[in-house]
């Protein structure tokens, strides 16, 4: 995209330099024009074939006035741009004449603030993107008057404004159901109050921007509706200048408003994605499982969940250090996700503990998969560690379970394994007594306890 244009019309060359580097530190591209005999022609030459955003006219000398500066644009039937004018001092009447005259901001070259010269460079940016922005927009305008109708016609025409679809009978509108980007809505259209459309308009999108527009100044009406979910209004009958200023101002609460959702999307993210491993945590893991677990109880679709657990991490952090720990669940991590589909999730449940979820009930599946993560993590050569092994819990999700039966089912299991040899997978609660032949080695562990003092002796 090519860079909006500065003119500088220049009467001190060490000002002038300021001056363009505050414009290209802000994104604009400068062009300067000195005053001379040839001033005109030169003029003339500039204006060509270049509009500008912004013309910047020092009057430190006898120089071209301003009004003829303005008479020359719109003799070439050029658009006006912003103009701001730097003195060489303060003359509180000539401030008074540049206003009348339509002169954005005076400055003077004493006290030249920058800071406020950047901000007017950044505002004529902004109602540029604004512009570019509306004209992209699909746009509805809903009034019963043809006059009205004309007017905010002939305003979008003025400024290449073309996506635009006029209403004047609000039935038709509806009927149409299409949507659109911006509505203009007459707050007493017949047959539709305001209320009403403004109600379904936001039904049908939650996301457009509504203006709406009225003669009467009722506070009470105005208010609800706005309260209904409107974004302005405008008071008819409509001035221009003002029209377009509350359309820009608009849209700059649209896009703010939208670059605040995607921030806090991305604080979101960043609050669900654990800090080490860069996959999600276990506060994902909760928001995804009540998910999982929903859809299970109303439409019947199974899940599955394996609970991993790397055996005697605490002696590779004590042999090896934290660092070389962290190094290790990098690593384990991206064998357990190395085994799941895309649709599928692994997340850290703490420590050197994972949660994945599967997205199938069959049992058979659900083992494959957990013995292909086992045996991955067997062959894998750690950098940092020898011999590295993982214990597994599985559990499925069954019609009578509850969100704290089926984790407790879960937990048990990979307990199980944990103190029944390591290494190994348990499946809902059930260990194998006899493994190839040769009874298991059971650890004793509380979980044992029957009750009894002389038994668990």
């Amino acid at each position: 995209m090519e860079k909006m244009r500065v003119l500088h019309i220049v009467s001190d060359k060490s000002f002038a330099q300021k001056i363009q580097k505050l414009v290209e530190a802000n994104g604009f591209s400068y062009v300067q024009l000195c005053f001379g005999r040839e001033t005109d022609e030169v003029f003339d030459e500039v204006f060509a074939e270049t509009e500008y955003k912004l013309i910047v006219l020092d009057q430190f000398a006898p120089s071209l006035p301003v009004r003829e500066l303005l008479a020359k644009i719109k003799a070439k039937n050029l658009d006006v741009p912003s103009i701001i004018v730097v003195s060489a001092q303060h003359d509180f009447e000539k401030e008074k004449y540049y206003s009348q005259l339509g002169i954005m901001a005076h400055f003077t070259k004493a006290d030249f603030d920058e800071k406020r010269f950047a901000k007017y460079l950044q505002t004529i940016k902004a109602e540029a993107e604004n512009t570019a922005f509306l004209e992209a927009m699909r746009i509805a305008v809903l009034d019963d008057s043809r006059f009205n109708l004309d007017v905010i016609k002939q305003i979008f025409a003025a400024a290449d404004i073309q996506k635009v679809d006029y209403y004047q009978d609000a039935a038709k509108f509806v009927e149409e159901k299409k949507q659109y980007d911006l509505y203009l809505v007459n707050l007493g259209m017949p047959g539709y109050c305001g209320e009403v459309l403004v109600n379904y308009i936001r039904q049908l999108n939650s996301e457009a921007i509504i203006i709406l527009m009225t003669a009467h100044d009722n506070k009470q009406i105005i208010a609800h509706c706005l309260s209904l979910g409107a974004d302005d209004f405008i008071m008819k009958p409509i001035d221009c200048k003002l029209f377009m200023l509350r359309i820009n101002s608009c849209i700059n609460h649209h896009k703010m408003k939208k670059e605040l959702i995607l921030k806090n999307n991305e604080l979101l993210k960043l609050a669900e994605k654990d800090n080490l491993t860069n996959i999600y945590n276990r506060t994902y893991f909760t928001k995804r499982y009540k998910e999982n677990f929903l859809a299970a109880k109303q439409e019947g679709s199974p899940f599955a969940l394996i609970m991993t657990d790397i055996d005697d991490f605490k002696n590779i952090n004590d042999e090896y250090g934290h660092l070389e720990g962290d190094h290790v669940l990098k690593e384990f991590t991206a064998i357990l996700q190395n085994n799941i589909t895309a649709d599928e999730v692994v997340c850290r449940w703490g420590g050197e503990e994972f949660i994945t979820i599967l997205k199938t009930g069959d049992l058979a599946k659900v083992m494959a998969v957990a013995e292909k993560m086992r045996s991955d993590v067997n062959a894998h050569i750690f950098k940092s560690a020898t011999g590295l092994t993982a214990s597994f819990g599985v559990a499925c999700w069954r019609a009578d379970d509850t969100k704290e039966s089926l984790l407790r089912r879960l937990d048990n299991s990979l307990y199980l394994a944990k103190i029944t040899g390591k290494n190994k997978i348990v499946c809902e609660e059930k260990v194998k007594v006899m493994e190839n032949g040769v009874p298991i080695q059971i650890e004793w562990s509380p979980f044992w306890a029957s009750g009894n003092e002389e038994i668990d002796k």
